[in-house]
């Protein structure tokens, strides 16, 4: 499986990873909600739980396929990723594993854009990857209503050193709440720049706060991947009194702010 990360965070087939990426010393929010071992997406926005919300087709190639190239940087070999182009019934085109080019792979399901689904990509039809829960198609980062609708193009599957942008129909949340979320999909602030936090899935090895981390969904509800560590978020204000989970940190803990409103807990 592929890891997933989100895109100012990442997200799978084959041995590809879903993912959303950690921050790293300079900075860069790259969480993923990883389904695997693979690629991770980038994260920016989220379309609401639901439907993919009227997709458009202008500017439109061939087929009505809009005409873009920023969807992946995988070189089309078999079959083009944002044609689905592949001619056995069932097959979808995804890349290699390592991102060295393309593959007709089989086994797609009948769920359609938008529609829930496991971390299996065989419950989605032909072109759908499972993301956060939703069946998600292929995206270009510049036109992202003509294939998300209301979501956003802003988690990505990594293959490799390589990358294959796909929309993001995860739930937007109320950090240190939660409420939104259902069991196994707890809320993290995942879009640092958006002060947005969303419902993500936990990893299939999850880490323990002060533990190591790749991806942002490696780490606990309220918690996120900090310079590959599990640190807890925080409020700026009167996190001192606060418990972890509440907006406070652990003992022995400050409170780094990094937005106007929320920090990260470090030693």
């Amino acid at each position: 499986m592929s890891p997933i990360r989100l895109a100012s965070v990442v997200l799978v087939s084959l041995s590809a990873g879903l993912l959303v990426g950690c921050p790293g010393t300079d900075g860069e929010n790259t969480p993923s909600g990883s389904a695997g071992t693979g690629g991770t997406g980038g994260i920016g926005g989220t379309g609401g739980e639901g439907g993919a919300g009227g997709m458009t087709t202008s500017s439109s190639g061939t087929g009505g396929t809009p005409m873009c190239t920023d969807y992946t940087d995988v070189e089309q070999t078999d079959c083009n990723l944002l044609a689905q182009d592949c001619k056995g019934p069932n097959e979808s085109c995804r890349s290699n594993g390592l991102g060295t080019g393309t593959v007709c792979e089989g086994g797609a399901g009948i769920k359609g854009v938008g529609a829930p689904c496991t971390l299996a990509n065989g419950e989605c039809a032909v072109g759908l990857t499972c993301v956060f829960g939703y069946c998600s198609p292929i995206c270009c980062r510049s036109q992202p209503a003509s294939f998300c609708g209301s979501a956003q193009c802003n988690v990505y599957n990594r293959y490799g050193e390589k990358r294959v942008w796909l929309c993001n129909f995860a739930k937007s949340c109320t950090l240190f709440d939660g409420k939104e979320c259902t069991d196994g999909y707890p809320c993290r602030l995942t879009v640092l720049e958006d002060e947005l936090s969303l419902c993500v899935p936990m990893s299939a090895t999850p880490a323990p706060e002060g533990g190591a981390c790749k991806d942002l969904n490696d780490c606990a509800a309220n918690q996120r991947c900090f310079n590959s560590i599990c640190r807890y978020s925080c409020l700026n204000t009167g996190w001192q009194n606060l418990e972890p989970e509440a907006g406070g940190c652990p003992a022995g803990q400050t409170c780094t702010p990094e937005t106007a409103t929320y920090g990260v807990c470090v030693p």
